[in-house]
């Protein structure tokens, strides 16, 4: 046992003693040092840092590429670890129990990036940075946040060593949730589902000593691999701790079963003029495969096609005025697509959406009644609000999500049918976008106290139920600028539609063409490439493959760029929940399910002219 498990135990025995009879005290004592930890390995695990250390090792390209797959994944267990346990502490309550969630918070960001500074970047690369980390480890060695045994290995040593470290640092945090799971089932109030949170954070940590050991193991202290092991034996291996700990290519779920990743092609179709629309889609369905992902869903499920459960998340929920159509998918594509559907013998056709934070201040905000505004005839389908029908599921990751839709997950092909629009934060909202609030709604992943970020929790849903095909559509209103997602008084017209198998490697392409150089500029892609894979060596695009002109992003000018840059932390911190940032309701329509105060009014007001969320007159 290492010095730091060491220290931890001896913890744990004097917090037994002195928290007796009071399991509510010890366990808070533990989720505020747990916080503190997860932030400060998911500072010191970013990928940033690593992947400059694992550049200078000599090993081979596809060795390095199986490390940093290895540690990237660990990296984002310990983020949403991160996020989850500082979520609980701030939904538990008191002022003091906030600031001090917060404060461990600061403090394992800092000793994250203190440490990584330390292990990892030597002298003569960046000498301010670690004369700065330095201090910070020497002032937390003197008031005794950092033992020495810690200290004297913050510097750069052989990558087994790091791993080494580690270890020790691993099984001390498995036992940290081990302790905490037990004590939470040892009294009532909390929740089942937040007892099996901590308990699937104790297996994952179980999970990154296995896979430090196996590091540790395989490389000398020259940084090179030992005698026996090649690229492929470390892969094998690694796969055996979890296979989301290798690369897309390396797990064994088949791209039928989860083309999310894949690549593949992607078709791209443009019309001229608003007559050419429906006939430009139907071939689209044609050439981008829609009949052959039908037979081949239906010959993995063993049904004929017309038994098929199929489920077209589409996007319209978003509306808010028939004044302004950009934020919802065209009606009559929508209809074109269930009609071919149809005619392709599929029977069970659902089309799938869930309420969002509008119904918190607006009536009437219902998936059917939003659906029955605007007008979408959708027969033979039904139309299955989600928000309705969660039906609980024990997910594979992920954190914050224990239920899904009904109608996606017993979907035996899915289908995602997004829009072309800009997003503040993302830079692009798209099909992968599109597939957010299929389990817990979308406003429990965007708010200080969220347990998950809302990438995530989008990941999360679709590792479990992914999408089989993806539509995009632009053809007549598609809303860009810096609020496009929410609507746009003067949409553009771009005619353009997209389709393919993988949801990623269609955003990919439609990111680039919307001027998206870089699609991990969006968190929602990165997040993506993440857990799936980057598709865009594998990616085919078949038709159009130029850029929309003219479109606006949401940081073309300086202006749009400094709001774009604050939009997260202003709308998750100081919107009132949100009720500052909604657009111009057609309350005849969607009457306020409370009539806002006058300064709430005045705001909205103000807001919306300086944001452009106003329909055109």
């Amino acid at each position: 046992m290492g010095e730091v498990r060491i220290e931890f135990e001896r913890d744990l025995a004097r917090w037994r003693v002195r928290y007796q009879g009071r399991p509510r005290h010890e366990l808070l004592r533990l989720l505020l040092l747990g916080l503190e930890r997860e932030e400060l390995v998911s500072i010191g695990y970013r990928d940033a840092v690593l992947e400059g250390r694992l550049q200078r090792m000599p090993i081979p390209e596809g060795v390095r590429d199986v490390v940093r797959q290895a540690l990237l994944w660990t990296w984002k267990d310990e983020e949403m670890h991160a996020i989850y346990v500082r979520g609980a502490l701030l939904k538990l309550g008191s002022p003091r129990l906030r600031l001090q969630a917060l404060a461990r918070q600061l403090a394992g960001a800092i000793g994250g990036w203190s440490s990584s500074i330390l292990q990892h970047v030597p002298w003569s690369q960046a000498p301010l940075s670690r004369l700065l980390a330095r201090g910070f480890s020497l002032a937390g060695l003197l008031t005794g946040r950092v033992s020495s045994s810690i200290w004297a290995r913050l510097d750069v040593q052989p990558f087994r060593e790091f791993c080494l470290f580690n270890v020790d640092a691993e099984r001390t945090a498995a036992a940290c949730w081990e302790r905490a799971t037990e004590l939470s089932r040892s009294f009532g109030g909390i929740p089942h589902a937040t007892i099996e949170e901590l308990r699937r954070m104790q297996v994952d940590e179980t999970n990154h000593t296995r896979l430090f050991e196996l590091l540790a193991a395989s490389f000398d202290d020259q940084d090179r691999l030992v005698a026996g092991v090649d690229e492929n034996t470390l892969a094998a291996r690694i796969r055996e701790v979890g296979v989301h700990f290798v690369s897309r290519a390396r797990r064994p779920d088949p791209p039928s079963e989860n083309p999310l990743g894949t690549g593949g092609e992607v078709w791209v179709a443009e019309g001229r003029d608003s007559g050419a629309k429906l006939p430009l889609f139907r071939r689209l369905l044609a050439d981008a495969g829609l009949p052959e992902v039908l037979r081949e869903r239906a010959a993995r499920v063993r049904k004929g096609i017309a038994d098929l459960r199929v489920a077209v998340k589409a996007s319209f929920m978003m509306g808010y005025h028939r004044k302004d159509l950009s934020p919802i998918v065209d009606p009559a594509l929508l209809r074109a697509l269930v009609l071919e559907l149809h005619a392709l013998g599929a029977r069970d056709v659902a089309v799938v959406e869930s309420r969002n934070i509008y119904d918190r201040f607006y009536a009437r905000r219902s998936v059917p009644e939003v659906a029955a505004y605007f007008g979408m005839d959708l027969a033979p389908a039904r139309i299955a609000d989600l928000s309705e029908e969660q039906v609980e599921h024990h997910f594979a990751r992920g954190m914050a999500q224990a239920t899904v839709g009904r109608s996606w997950k017993q979907a035996d092909l899915r289908i995602s049918f997004g829009k072309l629009r800009s997003h503040p934060v993302d830079q692009v909202h798209l099909s992968v976008a599109n597939l957010e609030a299929m389990g817990a709604r979308c406003d429990e992943f965007i708010f200080t106290e969220r347990q998950a970020h809302r990438d995530a929790a989008i990941m999360t849903l679709i590792s479990d139920f992914p999408p089989h095909f993806a539509l995009l559509e632009g053809f007549d209103a598609a809303p860009d600028g810096l609020l496009g997602v929410m609507g746009c008084p003067r949409p553009r017209s771009p005619r353009r539609l997209y389709a393919g198998r993988d949801a990623i490697a269609v955003d990919c392409v439609a990111a680039r063409h919307l001027g998206v150089a870089d699609p991990k500029r969006s968190g929602v892609l990165r997040m993506a490439f993440h857990w799936f894979g980057d598709p865009r060596e594998r990616t085919v695009v078949r038709g159009v493959d130029e850029p929309v002109r003219p479109w606006r992003g949401p940081q073309q000018g300086e202006w749009s760029s400094l709001l774009s840059l604050v939009a997260f932390p202003i709308y998750s911190v100081a919107s009132g929940r949100g009720s500052l940032f909604v657009p111009e309701m057609d309350e005849a329509a969607f009457p306020p399910a409370t009539p806002p105060r006058a300064g709430l009014a005045l705001a909205r007001g103000a807001l919306r002219t300086l944001l452009g969320l106003r329909h055109a007159r």
